[in-house]
């Protein structure tokens, strides 16, 4: 150990150490430092303004932002209602949906094999378990012939949720079959007068304009 080489690694916030041609050592500062040893904030990261609700705390080669209330993110650029105030904490990058989607639809088509669906679809006797998009609807056994979601076209797949307890905007419409309610809790039941002939006359190729509401 000379004292003077990379052996004691002098190099502080990132910085690395290379070895100087004349002897002794050489510090590669990371952007926002300097110095003989990288112990010299040169840059003021906050000069950009990266806080879009918080004030900005400026850190070597770093910066914090203190985030108002419901704002969080390292920019405090998420909404969050939970978030008291205060640093903000990184967002993790979000799952990819697409693929957890194509992985769920496999499962749903190994589950039809088990539940031999090809054979009980279109058999005028609705199946629960054969009730799913990978499973043609149980031929539709489920729906008085029709695909509920033929008329959907939202962005997102309304029957994967449908009736999970999650409002979702784009599938509450007559069309994608209101979000199965999921938009109104305090929904109010079908009048007692049009129930019983709303049931009967579904899907019958008429407008009965008593039965043309969320509620029957």
């Amino acid at each position: 150990f000379s004292g003077f080489d990379c052996d004691s690694d002098p190099c502080q916030n990132g910085g690395s150490c290379r070895i100087a041609d004349g002897g002794g050592y050489i510090c590669d500062c990371v952007s926002g430092t300097t110095g003989t040893n990288c112990e010299i904030d040169s840059f003021n990261e906050c000069e950009s303004n990266p806080c879009r609700s918080g004030i900005c705390q400026d850190k070597l080669g770093d910066y914090v932002c203190y985030c108002a209330p419901k704002h969080n993110g390292k920019n405090c650029e998420h909404y969050d209602p939970n978030f008291p105030g205060g640093i903000g904490n990184p967002i993790v990058a979000a799952v990819d949906s697409n693929r957890i989607y194509h992985q769920d639809l496999e499962l749903q088509r190994q589950q039809c094999i088990q539940n031999q669906c090809r054979q009980k679809r279109r058999d005028n006797k609705c199946d629960e378990e054969c009730n799913t998009y990978a499973c043609d609807f149980d031929g539709n056994d489920c729906s008085l012939g029709i695909n509920p979601w033929a008329n959907c076209t939202a962005r997102i797949n309304c029957w994967d949720v449908f009736m999970n307890g999650y409002c979702n905007k784009e599938c509450n419409n007559p069309q994608c079959l209101f979000d199965g309610r999921d938009c109104d809790k305090s929904l109010l039941p079908c009048n007692p007068i049009y129930d019983a002939y709303c049931q009967k006359h579904y899907a019958n190729g008429y407008c009965d304009y008593g039965c043309n509401n969320e509620e029957c």
